[in-house]
């Protein structure tokens, strides 16, 4: 038993970490669990960083009424839930221009190349 223990320390310790992409996924479906959507999963999730450089994450939860959209503000931890397609609403952006528009991404891809672990930070992992 001891052997086995010594031969998982290694491997924990060489275990790659995480990139900001998913914490920042993660970070956003702890606030939807907190926002009370406690079983929601967050599919197809996007992270971008406004024009202010507050990063944010778009994408979709399963409800029991079908899919809904959804947009986390991470460094304010506020959450805005559209209402189900199935419902045929009308598609207002929820904040999906301002973390998820191309701007967004690319500003994302910029930070995280020069600056990840000040992108990890503003994440607020």
């Amino acid at each position: 038993m001891r052997r086995l223990i010594l031969l998982l320390l290694p491997l924990a310790a060489c275990a790659p970490e995480p990139g900001p992409e998913q914490l920042a996924a993660h970070r956003a479906e702890a606030m939807l669990h907190a926002a009370g959507h406690a079983n929601a999963t967050l599919l197809a999730p996007l992270a971008g960083l406004d024009g202010e450089g507050q990063p944010g994450v778009c994408g979709l939860i399963e409800t029991r009424a079908g899919p809904v959209r959804v947009v986390v503000a991470l460094a304010t931890g506020s959450v805005h839930t559209g209402v189900p397609a199935t419902q045929g609403a009308h598609r207002a952006d929820l904040g999906e221009g301002r973390y998820c528009s191309e701007a967004a991404l690319k500003r994302w891809e910029a930070v995280k190349k020069g600056d990840p672990i000040g992108l990890m930070a503003r994440i607020g992992a």
